[in-house]
């Protein structure tokens, strides 16, 4: 079993602006439940989590899956990426970028040069 870590250690690890958006994440999930009279218990039947798992994103924890916490900023209607038009425009856009890249990226082993 893993010896559990203090979250804020944890944190410590990511970026400031890592840890500035997991604040603002966490903190509009908990804004829109507590308007819309939601309890944690009520949220993580609709997410389909714990509550212990809405505990955690509402409190910025890094460990926490992604998709739970998009599940439930679209449940609360929380626009994430500009809403969906502006997330399937970008998605495309991207896709179509992608293609015109290599399919993998390697790192280039050094040449050798023996003529000395």
């Amino acid at each position: 079993m893993m010896p559990k870590t203090n979250t804020r250690v944890q944190l410590e690890k990511f970026s400031r602006s890592t840890r500035y958006g997991l604040s603002l994440i966490a903190s509009e999930i908990q804004l829109a439940r507590k308007k819309r009279k939601l309890t944690e218990m009520d949220l993580a039947e609709r997410v389909g989590c714990s509550r212990d798992t809405v505990r955690a994103i509402e409190a910025g924890k890094p460990t926490v899956a992604i998709a739970f916490v998009f599940e439930a900023a679209s449940i609360l209607g929380i626009d994430l990426f500009g809403g969906s038009d502006e997330m399937t425009r970008r998605t495309q856009e991207n896709r179509a970028q992608l293609t015109l890249l290599p399919a993998s990226t390697r790192v280039r082993k050094p040449e050798f040069r023996d003529d000395f």
